[in-house]
């Protein structure tokens, strides 16, 4: 990486550290996993940078690698789950009435949902960025990311009613 990079993915590095830690923390969800996929991420685009073409900005790179990595520890999670033959969450019999109760069934509904949609709640959803922002993030324009906000959202609808079924 020569001089110019380097300041710039340092820049990178201090001014958007919140906004990764915020969308890798609402695909994780928790700060321990969130810290370790983030030092993952900068690590593997430090040592790629001279992957980086410029074709996109170097930021939306960056976020690319860390949403990529947050996605192979919850695939990880689900294949130790799956060897161990156990589920690490179970949703307990009969209607859960409190509001923590519904909100972790909503956010393992949300960890549930194919890559593509899970990434469209979170990023569209759920951080403070705007459509247009969300939108170039995932590298698709606005009106996708609607779709398939609009695709989760009928997922999780028939996902949670039945759940409650």
């Amino acid at each position: 990486m020569d001089d110019e990079k380097e300041m710039c993915f340092q820049r990178l590095c201090r001014e958007e550290l919140g906004y990764l830690r915020g969308g890798v923390f609402r695909i994780v969800g928790n700060a321990a996993d969130t810290d370790d996929v983030i030092q993952e991420a900068l690590l593997r685009a430090y040592r790629s940078s001279r992957s980086f073409r410029g074709e996109a900005a170097l930021r939306s790179w960056v976020y690319r690698i860390a949403v990529n990595c947050a996605f192979d520890l919850i695939r990880d999670r689900k294949r130790q789950a799956e060897a161990r033959g156990q589920y690490a969450q179970t949703v307990p019999e009969g209607k859960d009435e409190n509001k923590e109760g519904k909100l972790a069934q909503l956010e393992r509904a949300v960890a549930d949902l194919p890559e593509l949609y899970r990434e469209a709640v979170v990023w569209g959803c759920l951080s403070d960025l705007s459509g247009s922002e969300a939108a170039s993030r995932l590298g698709c324009s606005e009106n996708t990311l609607y779709q398939r906000i609009y695709k989760a959202k009928q997922m999780l609808k028939k996902t949670l009613s039945q759940e409650v079924a």
